[in-house]
């Protein structure tokens, strides 16, 4: 992580690319995934139609966006269209309470949008009821103009449409390769980070040098349905890579972005840690690598206001895949992981200020608060794909009495890479890389409303007991079901590796009502 990289030992680094080392995933990629590329049906776009659906706008957006703000209420006729102040969110709760939305599209001005509003937003998301996970999935809209809120808008309108096509083509850019010369640029096809992804899409893997990502690279990118990049960021673009001056000019087809580099999601207020005290600085709109990419022909924009780390980036891809979810739910997913990686409930969040003293966070902490400033430009009911893979587990849930439920979940799908490592600790780690996980979610069965102790009972593989550490667990509820989620951490033997990862693999579960 590009702003406490010392402080964490490496633990907060922003990008998985950076963080390996391109080389080696390189040598992977090119020795077995030359098939990957051949062409696929475009993706299959849609909405989700579970409701109630929630569009509100602050004051100042709504005057600004009045078009946008129309163009989004054609695409969601059903909608409920309110106003709301950023400034005091008590009567956005009262919004959400009155009507329980599912989704809520927000129309926001770019210096109206900050780490501190999307924390507050998050933590305003959690509390419609009494469970501790997400409540309401979110998509921010914005832009550096009206003309350009109406143009993304309608872009989103025109692929559920079917006017324009996601094409089946995946650019993982893993930015700067501190191995490689300055000039260098390579585009190999297959991926070493997220294979998963070929069994839907062609995939293909950027890496380059410090001044490698030129003028004449700028189609790199083209036709891809889905983008991720990685690497160092700030507000301005990726170190030693691609910058917001360029970002206009890349030649985008109709795209969801997903982006792991740190701050890329800064709209104008950001807060610099690279000092003992926190600095508040803005950055102007053309100099915003994320105004930028919403110029562009994106329809989908993961991105962090705040630093981050590159792994959860990966889950969300991974999460797509196996779930074929909404943009909302994978947003969802993301900071609801951030609950169980904190034990069950949202980390406190300080208000970041000019001149503060720099939060005394654990490594941790970092991850988690950076994590939790992801957010999702864009029209959260949107669907890009179903889901193609396996589940990573296969779960059974047995009464053992009235109060007690066994659990049983067998590793499924060993093609899964980042799903299986824990975002935010390393202390079972051999190599002090990150701990693996196993991520369990469950619906209880009736008459299981309440859970009131876990019990990880046996971790096993290839018939090898396996230390563990239960992290965190906890209830969500949703309509008429239950649902539980656990997370219990396992020693890795390496960067994504570990004698868990293998099908067959066992956690056994005890859940005491």
């Amino acid at each position: 992580m590009a702003v406490s990289r010392a402080k964490v030992k490496g633990l907060v680094i922003a990008s998985v690319g950076v963080f390996l080392g391109i080389a080696v995933a390189l040598i992977v990629v090119l020795s077995n995934l030359q098939s990957r590329a051949f062409a696929r049906e475009p993706l299959t776009v849609r909405l989700d139609n579970a409701g109630p659906y929630l569009i509100l706008s602050t004051k100042s957006a709504a005057n600004e966006y009045a078009d946008g703000v129309a163009l989004a209420t054609k695409l969601h006729p059903k909608a409920v269209v309110k106003l709301f102040s950023p400034e005091n969110l008590s009567a956005a709760k009262i919004l959400l309470h009155e009507h329980q939305p599912h989704y809520v599209m927000i129309f926001i001005r770019p210096d109206e949008l900050d780490v501190n509003f999307a924390w507050q937003w998050l933590k305003l998301t959690t509390e419609v009821d009494a469970d501790p996970f997400v409540d309401v999935r979110t998509g921010f809209i914005t832009g550096e103009s009206p003309q350009a809120v109406n143009a993304f808008v309608q872009r989103i309108i025109n692929v559920v449409e079917g006017r324009k096509k996601l094409s089946a083509t995946f650019v993982d850019n893993l930015g700067h390769n501190s191995m490689a010369a300055k000039t260098a640029f390579f585009k190999d096809f297959g991926n070493f980070y997220i294979p998963i992804l070929g069994e839907r899409v062609s995939l293909y893997t950027i890496s380059h040098g410090s001044q490698g990502f030129s003028k004449e690279r700028l189609g790199s990118m083209d036709l891809s349905g889905v983008v991720h990049f990685g690497g160092h960021g700030y507000p301005d673009g990726i170190v030693d890579g691609l910058r917001a001056v360029d970002v206009r000019d890349l030649k985008l087809a109709p795209c969801v972005v997903f982006n792991g580099a740190c701050y890329t999601g800064v709209t104008w207020r950001w807060f610099d840690f690279r000092s003992g005290k926190i600095k508040e600085k803005q950055i102007q709109s053309e100099d915003s690598f994320c105004l930028g990419m919403l110029t562009n022909n994106v329809v989908g924009y993961f991105a962090a206001l705040h630093p981050d780390h590159g792994i959860p980036v990966y889950q969300e891809m991974e999460y797509m895949a196996t779930s074929g979810a909404s943009l909302g739910d994978i947003i969802k997913h993301t900071h609801d992981g951030v609950i169980i990686g904190a034990g069950g409930k949202l980390p406190d969040f300080e208000t970041m200020s000019d001149s503060m003293a720099r939060p005394r966070w654990t490594p941790a902490d970092f991850m988690l608060r950076g994590t939790a400033a992801r957010v999702l430009f864009g029209d959260p009911a949107l669907v890009i794909t179903d889901s193609f893979t396996d589940l990573p587990f296969e779960v059974t849930v047995k009464k053992k009495n009235e109060t007690i439920l066994g659990i049983t979940a067998l590793l499924k799908n060993t093609m899964l890479k980042s799903t299986y490592t824990d975002t935010y600790y390393s202390d079972m780690s051999k190599t002090k890389q990150f701990n693996d996980r196993a991520l369990i979610v469950c619906d209880l069965p009736q008459g299981f409303e309440t859970v009131r102790n876990v019990k990880v009972i046996k971790v096993e593989a290839a018939g090898n007991r396996l230390s563990h550490r239960l992290i965190g667990y906890g209830v969500e509820k949703e309509r008429d079901k239950h649902r539980l989620h656990v997370q219990v951490d396992l020693p890795s033997s390496g960067y994504m590796e570990s004698t868990f990862r293998q099908r067959g693999a066992v956690v056994n579960i005890l859940v005491e009502q």
